[in-house]
């Protein structure tokens, strides 16, 4: 899994790219504000491949019109689905959660390795 990162500034600038990134190459983008993780972009069907719940939908263009609101919300603990011509694209999740579920997912790989 390739994750990359940038600060909200940045990423307001360079969100399609991201968006791409993130939808295209399963890649997760950590999005800081502060010098701190404020949330996590991972791609849709990996969140949902973990059993993750999205509590609200948005377009892409609402999301960089509302960067910080939608920071705030994952921080917050909301995940928000980020949709890309009409399909989720990603999904905006808090740090903490985004550590848990690579976490368990790792976990599970290893439970899987003959011994």
């Amino acid at each position: 899994m390739e994750t990359t990162s940038s600060s909200a500034d940045d990423l307001r600038s360079g969100w399609s790219p991201v968006l791409a990134r993130v939808r295209l190459k399963s890649a997760h983008h950590v999005v800081t504000r502060h010098g701190h993780a404020a949330a996590v972009l991972v791609p849709a069907a990996w969140h949902a491949q973990v059993g993750g719940t999205v509590a609200d939908t948005i377009t892409a263009e609402t999301a960089v019109r509302g960067l910080s609101d939608l920071l705030d919300r994952a921080q917050g603990g909301e995940h928000v689905a980020v949709t890309h011509r009409g399909k989720a694209a990603a999904v905006a999740v808090p740090p903490e959660w985004h550590e848990q579920a690579t976490g368990a997912a790792s976990d599970d790989r290893d439970d899987t390795t003959p011994q």
